[in-house]
């Protein structure tokens, strides 16, 4: 770690200028404004559809199965209502040729509809949404799903935790595909507890792919779960060519992948390739420090030991990464970087107030907790 030294007089001075301002920024909840990563899976994310099917029946106003209309084959008309109450309502969409032939074989199937109230469109408040077609493999999760709506309307729980496990092995590929989206939802230090028995030939397939593209993120995390040798090749050989380019989605996913399969080297590969380059853009280098951050409070003793070596080169390499490494850090509530980032402080290393108030607010909050668990914490000097 670095040391931490008395600084010269005037820098004092400073310091305790920055010390005041941490504390009212503590106070007024900036702390929380300059944090931009979760430790959750979708922390690594990029834009997608904000509920998965099982959140539109959990957190639906009004949910019910249509079928084709008997006076319209092409519109849809209600045949059971599951929440809410009512059949007369306007149904979006046309029933495709396609749907509309395979619900003439299937009487017992439909259409799920759901609303949720509250929107400035749409009859009721709200706009229907068409959810999924329901056959006999979506009628027993949405029947477990309505049967847990007031639990899983709060995020996931252990009973969520659990239907997810055993969903995966469900052989309908649509319900893999379910399922891969609730795990994007999943918290991250959750998602590292589950027996992921997805094989990975199976996320790599459409890990590249346009319809896969949106959920490359949670793919990736699960090869880094899943291990061996395929998804080692792949999460290795993205490292390396993603080291020559000027910007690169979702390095935070593919980090943490690395870490998670091959530990300590992982992280060792990520600072020599990315950490270390002092080429590398900032805003590059602050997926990896996400990914670090997330893994850091959830790994074995000496992967810390590693994520704490690189952090500090990196910060004596280049000192505006300071910042960067208090948002990532504070994020997830780990404080163990505070010896690391007290320097830039006490050494007048950041000259840029934003900057010096990121990390100052770290600090601050990194004393605070160490005090509420009787622990020593970084000195101001």
């Amino acid at each position: 770690m670095v040391p931490i030294t008395e600084p010269a007089a005037p820098v004092r001075f400073a310091k305790n200028l920055w010390r005041q301002l941490a504390r009212l920024a503590t106070v007024a909840g900036l702390a929380l404004t300059v944090t931009l990563g979760t430790a959750t899976a979708c922390g690594f994310d990029m834009t997608k559809p904000e509920r998965t099917a099982i959140d539109w029946i959990v957190d639906a106003d009004d949910l019910l199965v249509a079928r084709p209309r008997p006076d319209n084959a092409f519109a849809y008309g209600v045949s059971q209502v599951l929440v809410g109450s009512g059949t007369d309502v306007d149904l979006p969409g046309l029933v495709s040729t396609a749907v509309r032939q395979r619900l003439a074989t299937n009487p017992e199937d439909g259409m799920l509809f759901a609303r949720i109230k509250g929107s400035t469109s749409g009859i009721g408040g709200g706009e229907w949404r068409m959810v999924n077609y329901v056959d006999d493999s979506f009628r027993r999760v949405l029947r477990t799903a309505v049967m847990h709506r007031d639990i899983w309307q709060h995020g996931f729980d252990e009973t969520r935790q659990h239907y997810l496990n055993r969903l995966q092995d469900n052989p309908d590929p649509r319900i893999r595909a379910l399922v891969i989206a609730e795990f994007d939802k999943m918290p991250y230090e959750m998602l590292r507890t589950m027996d992921i028995r997805i094989p990975a030939a199976e996320l790599l397939a459409d890990l590249w792919s346009r319809q896969g593209y949106p959920f490359q993120e949670i793919r990736v995390l699960l090869l880094g779960q899943v291990g061996g040798p395929a998804a080692r090749a792949e999460v290795h050989g993205f490292i390396d060519r993603v080291a020559d380019w000027n910007w690169a989605q979702n390095l935070g996913a593919f980090s943490a992948a690395l870490v998670e399969i091959d530990g300590v080297q992982g992280v060792q590969k990520l600072s020599q390739r990315l950490l270390l380059d002092p080429a590398q853009p900032l805003d590059k280098l602050e997926q990896v420090i996400l990914a670090l951050a997330a893994i850091n409070r959830l790994a074995d003793q000496d992967i810390q030991d590693a994520i704490g070596l690189a952090i500090d080169d990196l910060i004596a390499l280049r000192p505006q990464t300071g910042p960067i490494v208090a948002r990532q850090f504070s994020a997830v509530s780990d404080w163990s970087q505070a010896a690391a980032l007290q320097p830039l402080v006490t050494q007048g290393a950041l000259s840029n107030m934003t900057e010096l108030l990121t990390v100052s607010v770290y600090l601050a909050q990194a004393r605070e907790a160490a005090l509420a668990q009787g622990t020593n914490a970084p000195s101001d000097g």
